[in-house]
C-alpha cells in the first residue's frame, strides 16, 4: 500500500482545532419524503439531507430498485443520502446530499417502456415540486436514456446531456482507477485485484487496470460481462473473497462485505464504487480491526458527481469537453484526494473511513469553491490521469498528502497499516509493519520508522536552508525537516564562504541562475519577509583579470549585457586609471631554479561587472534559520543522518536513520557539502560526474582605507591564481584562490586541517603584493582552510533525483554555491513540487544540472566554471 507521509499534519492538526474535531456529522439530519406511484407500480422516496438549498442543492442519483420491505427501502434511501452529502462534502462539488429511490413492486429490472414513462412523470413532477433543491442523474437501473426522457420534462436533471459523448458511468469508473492507484502509490503493475460487479462502472475498471499491468479477478451475476479479455473470471459460488489479492473494488449492489467475508477476506485494501458497501456495522469494523485497508466510497466512487459538478457550476467547459479530458480531470482528482485522506488519516491516527478524516479533507475542499470550476484549468494544462511522477503529483494538488514509497504488498502481512501517529483515545490504533527483505533496512531484522515527514534534507547550511524554505513558499503543508550534524550554523562550507555575487559564468543557463541567487541577495528582506534582517549586501564590483584576450572579453560583456548586466572591458591603462593603487604588469613566472621566464601574455585586457558584491554567509544563515523555522520547517542541530531508508531492491530511498530513530520521508535531499559521498555511498548511488571535499585556504589582512574602495578582483594575469576582496567592515582584504594548484588536496572532510599552511600563504601574500606594490608586507596574515565540493569532471553542481527513486543530489558547487543558494532552493523545490510561483524563481532548465548529465566542456577547470 502507498505509505503517506505527514504532508497534511499541520493541516490536520490546524484543521481539527479550528472545526474542534471530533465533528458533527455530515449531515446533521436527512428528510426522507415519498410518494406513491401510479398503477401501483411502487413507492418513491427521496432523501434530502438538510444543507439542501438552491444555492446548494442536492444531487444524487436515481435508483430502481426491489425491496424486500418499505422500510428497507427508506431507510436506504436515507443512508444514500448521507453518502451523498459525504461524497459531495470531501470533493467540494458544491452540492448536498440527496438520493432518490424507486421502490418497485415487482422485477426492477424488467420494467416496460410504458411502466418507465409512468416512473419519469412521477419523478419530474416530485422534482419541479422540489424547486431546485434536489438534481438527480444516473444509478442502479436507470441509463443515460432514461435521464434523456426525464430532462425533457424536468430541468433538474445532471447526466452528461449536454456532452452525451461522457459517460457518467465511464466517469465513475475512472475516478474508482484513480483511487485504486493513489492507494498503490501507482504502481499497479503485477497486483492482483478481485472486481466485483462487471456492468457498465466494473468492466471499465477490469479493464484499466489490466491495461496498467495488473493480474486482474472478476465476478458478476452475469458471467459472461465478467468474462473480459485480459482477465480470470471467477466463480460467485466460490468463497472468492479468500482469494490472495491486494484489493477488492468492488462494483457491485451495496451491502456486498458481510461479516463471514470481512473476516475471511484475503486482501489488503477495499476500494471501489459500491455504495453502503458493508451489510452490518460489525463487517465494517471486522476490516478495520484486521487493518484491512478502507478507502470508503465518499472518496472513491465520486466520478459522477464531480462530472455533475463541472456540468452545473461550468456548463461550457463541460459540453466542449472530450471524453479523454473528462474522465482524465476525474481520474486524477480522486487521485489526489485519495492521498489527502491517507494521509490525514496517519496524521490523526485514525482509519481512513473516520468521521475526523473526513471532516478534515472536507474542510480543506470548502474553502476551494465548487470541483467543477477547476475543470477548465486541468483542460487547459493537459495533466495526465495515468502514473504521475511526484512533480505532477504535487501540482495536481497541493493540499494532497506528498505519498511515500511502498514495497510491494507482503502476502503474509497483507493489509498492515502504519500510521505517523498515535491512536486518538477511545480507538483503535492502525499499525503497519515494513518489509525489510534483502536490501531494505540494513542492520535490522526489522524496524519500523517512528516518525514521518514529506521531505528530509540533510544539510543546514545555505543550500539546505534554502530548498526547505522555498518548498514551504510553494506548498506551506508540507512536513520538511531538516537534520545537521554540527552544533549550530556555519560549521560547514557555508560559513566559510565569502558569500560574493557574479554573474561571470561561462554557460548561459549557470549566469541565469547566479541572476537568480543575486536578485534574492539583492532583496533580502523582501525575499525572506524579515524586516529585521541582519544580511545587508555591500557592492563592490568585480575585476576580472583573467588573462583572455579583447575579443573574449567582449564576447563576455554582450553576454552579460543579454542579460541586464552592465560591463566595461578595460586595458592595461583603463585599469591603472580606474585603480591607480594595482600594477598591470603580469605576474612573473619562473622556473624551478627560481629564474624568471619569458611570457607570451599579450596585452592586457580585463573584464569589470557592475552590480556585484558580498554578503555575510553567517548573517544569511541565522536569518534563513528564522526564516524556515517561522514557515514550519523543523531543523535539528547534533543529529547527523547516520544511513538512508531503502526499498527492499534499493530502488527507493524511503527515509533517514539519525543515531535515535528512523524517520520516513517521501523526499530525501542529500545536502550534505563535503560529506555528500558518504551518504550517497549508503544508497550505492553512482552519478556521470564527481565530486570530491577539497581543501581550500582563505587568508585576510588589515589594509588601509584606500585599499577598502578595490573592487572584487580574480587575477590570473600571469600565473598569479588569486583573488582579494574588500570587507570595510572589518578593514581587510580577504584573498584565497582561483588556481587549480590550490584547489586540488582531497581530503576526508573529518580530518580536514582548519589552519592556513605556511607555504600558501606566503605564495598567496607574493601574488597579493604583486598585484598591490604599495601595500605594506608587514602585518599579521591570519586565515583558515575549509572544504569545498569540487566536481572533477565540469566544477558544476549535480541537482536531481537520483537513480535511487526520491532520493535527490545538490553538491558539487564547486566553491560558488553560497551564491546560487536561492535559485538552487527554487529549483530544487520545482523538482520535487512541480510548482512555479510568481516570484523568487528561476527559469533555469531543471536538468541542466543533472546528476546523470554529460559533463559540461569547459576550457580552463576552476571553480569559477
Amino acid at each position: 500500500m502507498a505509505r503517506v507521509g505527514r504532508a497534511l499534519l499541520s493541516t490536520a492538526q490546524r484543521a481539527a482545532r479550528e472545526l474542534r474535531l471530533p465533528p458533527v456529522p455530515f449531515a446533521s439530519s436527512c428528510s426522507v419524503l415519498e410518494a406513491a406511484l401510479p398503477n401501483d407500480l411502487g413507492t418513491l422516496f427521496v432523501g434530502i439531507t438538510s444543507e439542501a438549498s438552491i444555492a446548494m442543492p442536492g444531487n444524487g442519483g436515481m435508483r430502481v430498485w426491489s425491496y424486500a420491505s418499505l422500510e428497507d427501502a427508506r431507510e436506504e434511501a436515507r443512508q444514500l443520502a448521507h453518502g451523498m452529502a459525504r461524497k459531495h462534502s470531501v470533493h467540494g462539488t458544491g452540492f448536498a446530499g440527496a438520493k432518490l429511490v424507486c421502490a418497485i413492486n415487482g422485477d426492477a429490472s424488467s420494467l416496460s417502456k410504458r411502466q418507465k414513462g409512468t416512473l419519469m412523470d412521477s419523478v419530474a413532477k416530485t422534482l419541479d415540486l422540489l424547486g431546485g433543491n434536489v438534481y438527480t442523474g444516473c444509478d442502479l437501473n436507470t441509463t443515460v436514456g432514461d435521464m434523456e426522457s426525464l430532462s425533457s420534462i424536468s430541468p433538474y436533471v445532471l447526466a452528461a446531456l449536454g456532452n452525451l459523448a461522457i459517460c457518467p458511468n465511464t466517469t465513475t469508473a475512472h475516478g474508482v482507477v484513480g483511487a485504486v492507484e493513489a492507494a498503490f502509490d501507482h504502481n499497479l503493475r503485477g497486483r492482483r485485484f478481485i472486481v466485483h460487479g462487471c456492468g457498465a462502472v466494473g468492466s471499465v475498471v477490469a479493464a484499466e487496470l489490466r491495461d496498467a499491468g495488473a493480474v486482474v479477478m472478476t465476478l458478476d451475476i452475469d458471467p459472461a460481462r465478467a468474462a473480459i479479455d485480459g482477465v480470470e473470471p471467477l466463480s460467485l459460488e466460490d468463497a472468492w473473497w479468500t482469494v490472495p489479492c491486494d484489493a477488492i473494488v468492488p462494483c457491485s449492489s451495496s451491502y456486498l462485505v458481510d461479516d463471514v467475508i470481512a473476516k475471511n477476506m484475503a486482501a489488503s485494501a477495499l476500494v471501489g464504487a459500491t455504495n453502503l458497501l458493508f451489510r452490518t456495522p460489525s463487517a465494517h469494523e471486522i476490516v478495520l480491526a484486521r487493518n484491512i485497508v478502507f478507502v470508503p466510497e465518499s472518496v472513491s466512487s465520486a466520478g459522477a458527481v464531480i462530472g455533475d459538478s463541472v456540468e452545473h457550476f461550468d456548463r461550457e467547459a463541460f459540453v466542449g469537453a472530450t471524453p479523454a479530458s473528462m474522465y482524465a480531470f476525474v481520474r486524477s482528482t480522486v487521485s489526489s484526494k485519495t492521498y489527502e485522506l491517507l494521509a490525514t488519516a496517519a496524521a490523526l491516527g485514525v482509519a481512513p473511513s473516520s468521521a475526523e478524516a473526513r471532516a478534515v479533507v472536507a474542510a480543506t475542499a470548502s474553502k476551494m469553491g465548487p470541483v467543477g470550476m477547476r475543470f477548465h484549468a486541468h483542460r487547459e494544462v493537459g495533466l495526465a490521469p495515468a502514473a504521475p511522477s511526484p512533480a505532477s503529483l504535487f501540482s495536481l494538488s497541493l493540499k494532497a498528502a506528498r505519498a511515500l514509497q511502498a514495497a510491494p504488498v507482503n502476502a503474509a502481512a497483507a493489509g498492515q497499516w502504519r500510521t505517523a501517529a498515535a491512536a486518538l483515545p477511545g480507538r483503535a490504533q492502525y499499525s503497519r509493519t515494513l518489509s525489510t527483505a534483502a536490501g531494505g533496512l540494513r542492520g535490522s531484522a526489522a524496524y519500523t520508522p517512528a516518525v514521518a515527514h514529506d521531505v528530509v534534507i540533510a544539510g543546514a547550511g545555505i543550500m539546505g536552508l534554502n530548498i526547505a524554505y522555498q518548498l514551504k513558499r510553494r506548498a506551506p503543508e508540507l512536513s520538511v525537516l531538516v537534520l545537521e550534524s554540527a552544533p549550530g550554523l556555519g560549521h560547514g562550507s557555508s560559513g566559510y564562504s565569502t558569500g560574493f555575487q557574479r554573474a561571470y559564468y561561462s554557460f548561459d543557463e549557470t549566469m541565469q541562475l547566479a541572476l537568480d541567487g543575486m536578485s534574492a541577495y539583492k532583496n533580502w528582506r523582501a525575499y525572506t519577509g524579515l524586516a529585521d534582517a541582519q544580511e545587508t549586501f555591500v557592492e563592490t564590483g568585480a575585476l576580472w583579470m583573467l588573462g583572455k584576450p579583447q575579443a573574449e572579453n567582449e564576447a563576455m560583456q554582450a553576454r552579460l549585457a543579454k542579460y541586464g548586466i552592465g560591463a566595461t572591458v578595460l586595458d592595461a591603462a583603463g585599469v591603472k586609471d580606474k585603480y591607480p593603487l594595482m600594477s598591470t604588469d603580469p605576474f612573473p613566472c619562473f622556473d624551478d631554479e627560481g629564474n624568471e621566464q619569458p611570457q607570451s601574455l599579450g596585452e592586457l585586457s580585463a573584464v569589470f561587472e557592475h552590480g556585484c558584491g558580498h554578503v555575510d554567509p553567517n548573517a544569511c544563515l541565522a536569518d534563513m534559520l528564522s526564516v524556515v523555522r517561522r514557515e514550519g520547517v523543523e531543523v535539528r542541530f547534533n543529529t547527523p543522518v547516520e544511513d538512508l531508508l531503502l526499498s527492499p531492491d534499493g530502488s527507493k530511498c524511503t527515509g533517514v536513520r539519525t543515531g535515535t530513530e528512523s524517520i520516513s520521508a517521501g523526499v530525501v535531499v542529500n545536502a550534505s557539502g563535503p560529506w555528500f559521498n558518504k551518504l550517497m555511498g549508503l544508497a550505492g548511488v553512482k552519478m556521470s560526474t564527481v565530486a570530491l571535499p577539497t581543501r581550500i585556504q582563505v587568508a585576510h589582512k588589515y589594509v588601509p582605507d584606500e585599499y577598502l574602495d578595490l573592487p572584487f578582483t580574480a587575477d590570473g594575469w600571469g600565473p598569479s591564481g588569486i583573488y582579494f576582496m574588500p570587507r570595510r567592515q572589518n578593514k581587510q582584504l580577504v584573498f584565497g584562490s582561483i588556481a587549480h594548484r590550490f584547489e586540488s588536496e582531497i581530503v576526508d572532510p573529518d580530518q580536514c586541517n582548519p589552519a592556513l599552511d605556511p607555504d600558501v600563504k606566503q605564495d598567496f601574500l607574493n601574488c597579493l603584493l604583486h598585484r598591490l606594490p604599495g601595500l605594506e608586507s608587514s602585518g599579521e596574515v591570519s586565515g583558515f582552510s575549509s572544504m569545498y565540493t569540487v566536481n572533477q569532471q565540469d566544477v558544476h553542481p549535480m541537482i536531481g533525483e537520483t537513480q535511487v527513486q526520491g532520493l535527490w543530489a545538490c553538491n558539487g558547487f564547486s566553491g560558488h554555491g553560497f551564491k546560487l543558494a536561492p535559485a538552487v532552493g527554487a529549483l530544487v523545490a520545482q523538482q520535487v513540487t512541480g510548482v512555479v510561483t510568481s516570484a523568487w524563481e528561476t527559469s533555469c532548465p531543471l536538468d541542466f544540472m543533472s546528476p546523470h548529465r554529460e559533463p559540461l566542456t569547459l576550457k580552463v577547470k576552476t571553480h569559477f566554471a
